[in-house]
């Protein structure tokens, strides 16, 4: 509970410095039954808060995994990026992300480039490719999503992905995923979100043998 209240407290903490300097902010407190991350297990259930600020075309984040059983390592990542149009259409996402390990120690410590395309058209298709230096792991990943409305301002939300990672010590696999989630609209700047997620993996997610779980998820989200 400690580290979930110390990392509440920063993530306001920035939001309000955010809200000062006319950025847009978004904050979401995001639970989960298992942490499953490109094919692999990393925890059992945890909480995510997470803080994201944009200014123009340039946008900064920081997203947390605490986990609710000793054991589990927290992570916390940060990132920054570019994101433009490049026509109607087509928009382009560049930026870096750093992999924190709290518990374990900077020499835990990754740093990772992306960059991606996505497109305004019908199931909203992306495609994302990303290098993480210290691991040397090239990952691509294509993913598309379609969304029903209900009423005036709720929805639910489907989406599926695939991916594939190369690394160099170890086996290259596969991975891939569908979610169904049930979106609703509290107020003007609150919204959330309940829904399933099924993943699986070309190789073992845990050291159990298993190589796809379904998970349950939730979320608040608010943004000024």
């Amino acid at each position: 509970m400690k580290k979930l209240t110390a990392v509440l407290s920063v993530l306001v903490g920035v939001a309000s410095i955010a809200g000062a300097e006319e950025l847009s902010v978004s904050a979401t407190l995001a639970y989960e039954s298992d942490y499953i991350f490109r094919g692999k297990r990393l925890a059992n259930e945890y909480v995510a808060p997470s803080v994201d600020l944009s200014y123009g075309e340039y946008y900064f984040g920081a997203w947390a995994a605490i986990p609710f059983e000793d054991g589990d390592e927290t992570e916390v990542d940060l990132y920054a990026g570019f994101e433009t149009e490049l026509s109607e259409v087509m928009t382009l996402d560049l930026g870096v992300t750093l992999y924190t390990y709290p518990q374990v120690g900077n020499t835990s410590n990754t740093l990772e480039i992306f960059s991606g395309l996505s497109f305004d058209v019908p199931l909203s298709p992306a495609i994302y490719a990303a290098y993480d230096i210290d691991l040397k792991a090239f990952t691509i990943e294509g993913s598309c999503g379609y969304s029903i409305p209900v009423g005036e301002s709720n929805s639910f939300d489907l989406s599926g992905y695939f991916g594939l990672v190369d690394v160099d010590v170890g086996e290259s696999y596969s991975y891939y995923g569908v979610g169904v989630a049930y979106n609703m609209a509290i107020s003007e700047a609150v919204s959330a979100s309940v829904g399933l997620n099924y993943y699986g993996a070309s190789e073992d997610m845990e050291v159990d043998g298993s190589r796809s779980k379904i998970t349950f998820g939730a979320s608040v989200t608010t943004g000024f």
